[in-house]
């Protein structure tokens, strides 16, 4: 298993996402996102390891992912009006394909 691709993944899919739901703020956020992903890339790592070493099931590791959802702050679509409803949904929508991406490499 190859974290860094699996990384590159995750962070060129977690941008397609935010190109689908907020067109005109995408380029905006990337930062935002940038800086989520860098907070997390230790954590990430180590969850992965523990997932593809069979530590913990695939629920376990989204409810690892969920402790961080609070880390993805969305300054800038608050900003431009985007109402939090939105955001969670798009923070929800990430972590799925975090998991997703995660599962799929290792199982």
């Amino acid at each position: 298993m190859d974290f860094k691709e699996l990384y590159k993944s995750i962070k060129a899919g977690i941008l397609d996402l935010v190109k689908e739901r907020f067109d005109e703020e995408s380029s905006l956020i990337k930062n935002d996102v940038d800086l989520f992903l860098e907070q997390s890339k230790d954590k990430l790592e180590r969850w992965v390891l523990l997932l593809n070493q069979g530590a913990i099931t695939p629920a376990e590791f989204e409810l690892l992912l969920q402790s961080q959802k609070d880390l993805l702050i969305i300054q800038t679509l608050e900003k431009a009006g985007v109402s939090k409803i939105k955001i969670g949904l798009f923070k929800n929508a990430a972590i799925k394909l975090i998991v997703s991406k995660a599962v799929t490499l290792i199982l």
